[in-house]
C-alpha cells in the first residue's frame, strides 16, 4: 500500500528542512544588504526613482548650499549669447609695510566678503583679503601711492569653467613653504625652480550682476622641453609642467560690478615662510617689497556685449 501523505516527518528530515529555510533566509538578507550598499550606483538610483510614487506635489529635496566653489558646480553655466566673465587685475608693488602695516588702508576694506573660517585660516597663512566699492579706491590709492610703487595691469577672461594662472613671484630658485591646513596641522614643503601664483576662476550668478572670484595658491614647478630635429617623426617640440596647489586656502568672494577685491600679505617681515610672504612679498634682498592684487569686474565693450 502507498504511504500516507500526512505521515509525520522524521527528526532528520525536519532538521534538513530547517537548514534549507535558514539558508534561504540568509540569502535574502544578503541580497537586501547588497542593495542597501549601492546608494551611489546610478542604476540603483534610477530603480529607486522608478519605484517612487508619482505625485504631482512631489518636489525633489534640495541640498544645502555650501561655500561657492567652481568645482562643486554652485554657479551656473554661461548661457549662449551672454558675455564671458572678465576682470582687470592690478598687480601693485610697494615697499614692505606700505599696506601690511597700515591699518588705515584696511579700514577702507570689508574683510567680511569672505566667510570667517576662511579669513582666520588665511591670516594663519600670512594672507589678508577684503573688498570695497570702487568709490573708495581713491582714498586707498593715496595711502599706498608712495615712492617706489609700481603697477602692472592686465585683463583676464574665462568661459566660466576654466581657470587662469596669475603669477605673482616667478623664477623662484628655492623656497621652504610652511602652511597650515583646515585641521590646524602645520606642513613644511620645499620647492625648487618654480613660480608662485594663484589659480583664478570666475563665474556669474543667474539673474544677478555679481561675479564670483575664486583664488587658490599654486606652485608651478620646472618645465621639461622635448625637442627633436625636423627629420625625425613624432613630436618635435613639447613642454610639461607640474603644479601643486593649496586647496584649503581657496578663497571665494562675490563682487558687485562697482566693487573691487584685494589680496595682500599680512605680515611679510615677521612671517617669512608663510604663503602670504612667499607669494606676495620679496624680503630676501633689497629693496624689500610687497605686492597687492586688486581684481575689478570689467564689463565687455558695447560691441562685444551684443
Amino acid at each position: 500500500m502507498p504511504k500516507a501523505m500526512n505521515q509525520p516527518l522524521s527528526q532528520q528530515q525536519r532538521h534538513r528542512r530547517a537548514l534549507r529555510g535558514a539558508a534561504r533566509f540568509m540569502f535574502y538578507v544578503s541580497c537586501f544588504m547588497f542593495l542597501l550598499s549601492l546608494p551611489g550606483c546610478q542604476l540603483w538610483n534610477n530603480w529607486l526613482e522608478f519605484c517612487k510614487w508619482k505625485d504631482d506635489k512631489y518636489v525633489p529635496p534640495r541640498h544645502a548650499m555650501v561655500n561657492p566653489n567652481v568645482e562643486q558646480g554652485a554657479m551656473r553655466d554661461m548661457p549662449k549669447g551672454e558675455s564671458l566673465p572678465q576682470v582687470t587685475v592690478f598687480k601693485i608693488t610697494v615697499p614692505v609695510g606700505t599696506l601690511s602695516a597700515n591699518d588705515k588702508v584696511w579700514q577702507q576694506l570689508n574683510e567680511d566678503v569672505l566667510d570667517s573660517k576662511t579669513s582666520v585660516l588665511l591670516a594663519q597663512n600670512g594672507l589678508r583679503a577684503g573688498g570695497a566699492p570702487l568709490a573708495r579706491w581713491p582714498a586707498v590709492s593715496k595711502l599706498i601711492d608712495v615712492p617706489g610703487a609700481a603697477t602692472e595691469q592686465f585683463l583676464c577672461q574665462t568661459n566660466g569653467r576654466s581657470s587662469l594662472s596669475v603669477v605673482t613671484r616667478p623664477n623662484v630658485t628655492e623656497q621652504i613653504v610652511v602652511s597650515i591646513d583646515r585641521d590646524l596641522q602645520q606642513q613644511g614643503r620645499t620647492f625648487e625652480k618654480c613660480d608662485n601664483g594663484f589659480r583664478l576662476s570666475m563665474r556669474g550668478f543667474r539673474g544677478k550682476p555679481d561675479l564670483l572670484i575664486q583664488l587658490e595658491p599654486v606652485v608651478t614647478m620646472g618645465t621639461i622641453a622635448v625637442v627633436r630635429s625636423a627629420q625625425e617623426l613624432g613630436v618635435t617640440r613639447s613642454a610639461y609642467s607640474t603644479e601643486e596647489s593649496f586647496p584649503d586656502l581657496r578663497m571665494a568672494a562675490s563682487i558687485l560690478p562697482d566693487h573691487f577685491f584685494a589680496v595682500a600679505a599680512a605680515d611679510p617681515k615677521n612671517n617669512r615662510f608663510s604663503i602670504g610672504s612667499l607669494w606676495l612679498a620679496e624680503t630676501g634682498h633689497a629693496p624689500q617689497t610687497e605686492t597687492i592684487l586688486v581684481f575689478v569686474p570689467t564689463p565687455p565693450p558695447p560691441a562685444a556685449a551684443k
